[in-house]
């Protein structure tokens, strides 16, 4: 599945009818091999509020995302991100990481961070606080080989599971569209915060 079809999809929860959503954006690591977390725009009882999804936990079901995550843990969730206030997390106040439970390992700090630059309330990521980007930042930036531009990145095929990228779309400036596997594109931020994506001599070929 393209990520920009699976942006926009309705969520419904596996058992509890009054937890539905919306997929709004998808984490990746900076390798582009693997997604992080899915950000889905939630719907429960006490209102709506933004919430980070495991893919692990997400299922594509006759046009719809479905969700096996436990329904109290959703909810926990969703009132604490409804509870925020305007006063961003600061990453330094969270452990360094804690172990997910299909044994990953995840940085509170870099998610902290993340969350305070998507949504505006602040502080920008510091140091290597810098470990994911949104599909919304990659979406139509330029793809660089060797000196110059060869097109953009037009989306991010998702493998069987949303949990890793089978291969990377690229419009060229001809309007010609290509594939190329993750390994081959690297993806770096400067100082200033901005993002580059360059892609090997031998798959620009």
């Amino acid at each position: 599945m393209k990520t920009t079809d699976l942006i926009g999809l309705p969520l419904r929860h596996a058992t509890a009818e009054d937890i539905t959503g919306k997929i709004t954006d998808v984490l990746f690591d900076m390798s582009l091999q693997e997604v992080g977390f899915v950000l889905i725009d939630v719907t429960a009882p006490r209102g709506r509020a933004p919430v980070l999804f495991s893919p692990h936990v997400l299922a594509f079901d006759d046009g719809v995302i479905t969700t096996s995550a436990h329904a109290d843990d959703i909810l926990a969730r969703h009132d604490a991100s409804m509870n925020r206030t305007d006063v961003p997390v600061d990453p330094a106040d969270l452990p360094s990481t804690f172990v997910g439970p299909f044994g990953n390992t995840f940085s509170l700090s870099m998610i902290a961070a993340l969350f305070n630059t998507r949504f505006g309330t602040a502080k920008p990521a510091e140091g290597d606080q810098q470990d994911g980007i949104w599909m919304s930042a990659l979406l139509d930036h330029p793809v660089r080989a060797h000196v110059a531009d060869i097109g953009h990145l037009s989306d991010i095929l998702l493998a069987d599971g949303f949990a890793r990228t089978q291969n990377i779309l690229i419009k060229t400036f001809a309007g010609e569209f290509g594939e190329s596997p993750p390994e081959a594109l690297t993806v770096t931020r400067a100082s200033d915060g901005q993002l580059n994506i360059t892609i090997s001599q031998d798959a620009a070929a």
